[in-house]
This record gives structure tokens, sequence and C-alpha cells, in this order.
């Protein structure tokens, strides 16, 4: 080993790179199948998402002159629920790297991710078994309440399953579902760069 001063060190050029793979799996075994131990209770295995602050009963909301609603009391908050929420997505192969992106004169180092078409990110049983709207039992403030005295938000409403032995047989009652198992094969790569407003690409 040598030592080297800042201006020896400013002379040196050099570039180096790294290859990691990510496997993400939820409520799955290792067959990629749906894990029915760890989702023994079909509630725990959902994603609600309330949006816009949606209620069942609107008629009493109010708004300021900007046109900011303030709900009403007497609305229950609803929920987009995704029932049975399941995959495993396991990207083989990224390469991290370093590059400069080249805009006439100007050069800006970048952030490059590169992906190989012969190793494709393996996406399988990924997706939801039902997709419903549910409705909590009270109010935030727990009033207006359909059934009990304190609120049960939406998303954990108690599973029901469709009977017999039809498609939908021991699966939660919904109006949608999903199931994806593909092969995402990719080439290129995707360059992440930092720039002021005085660069022509900002």
């Amino acid at each position: 080993m040598q030592r080297l001063d800042d201006q020896e060190l400013q002379g040196e050029i050099g570039q180096a790179g790294a290859d990691f793979s990510l496997r993400l799996s939820l409520n799955h075994r290792s067959d990629y199948t749906f894990d029915t131990t760890v989702c023994s209770d079909l509630v725990y295995c959902r994603l609600g998402m309330s949006l816009n602050n949606r209620y069942h009963d609107g008629t009493q909301d109010t708004y300021d002159v900007n046109g900011v609603r303030t709900p009403s009391p007497t609305g229950r908050k609803q929920w987009l629920v995704f029932k049975g929420i399941q995959g495993t997505i396991n990207i083989q192969q990224i390469a991290l790297d370093g590059e400069d992106v080249v805009y006439g004169s100007t050069v800006q180092a970048a952030i490059k991710l590169g992906f190989t078409p012969t190793k494709p990110i393996e996406i399988r049983n990924f997706g939801f078994k039902s997709l419903s709207i549910e409705t909590d039992t009270c109010t935030e403030a727990n009033a207006n309440c359909s059934v009990g005295v304190t609120n049960v938000p939406g998303y954990l409403t108690p599973a029901t399953v469709y009977g017999g032995a039809g498609f939908d047989a021991n699966n939660e009652k919904g109006f949608l579902g999903l199931n994806v198992n593909t092969n995402l094969s990719l080439t290129g790569s995707i360059k992440i760069f930092s720039c002021s407003s005085g660069h022509p690409r900002c």
C-alpha cells in the first residue's frame, strides 16, 4: 500500500459495482401457496384503504370557503378492502453501478440500475382473493353505531366465506379477485441522478 496525497487521489480513476437480489414474500409457503397457518384468521390477511375520507352518509358534511370538507358526525368511514392478499416477487439480479449522464456539455453523476433478460423477475401467485367495500360499525367518535357501542373498522369486518363447491368455495365474499403468475424479463437500465434548476433536463 502506498499513501496518496489529495492531488494524487484526484488523478486516480476507478469504478466498482455490485449485483444484488431481492425476494419479497407475503402470506406464502415455500411452494408459493397461500399460508393458511399464518392466515388462520382471514381478517389479518387483508389490506384496507380509506380513500378521500369516504363516508357512507355525507348529507350533513360542511365545506369552508376553500372547499375543504369537514365530515359530519353521522358518517361511518368506508374502506376498500383487499382480502386474502398474498404473493411472492423474486428479483433475481439488479446490477448497481455508477455512470455519468451527459447532456450537451453538462455531465452529471448518476446511480445506474441494470437488469439482465436471462434473469427475469419472478412473480408467483401474487394478488388478492377478493375485493370489497366495507363500512365501519360506528363513526370515529363512536356515534351513529349500526352494531355495538364502539367502532369496529371496516377492514376488520368478520370473515364471511362462500359455501358450496364452486369456484369461490371457502373464499371470502367480494366482487373481484386478482392472481398473477409470470416472469418479467427486462433489459436496459435506469439512471437516477440529482440536478439543479440550471440543468436543461430538470
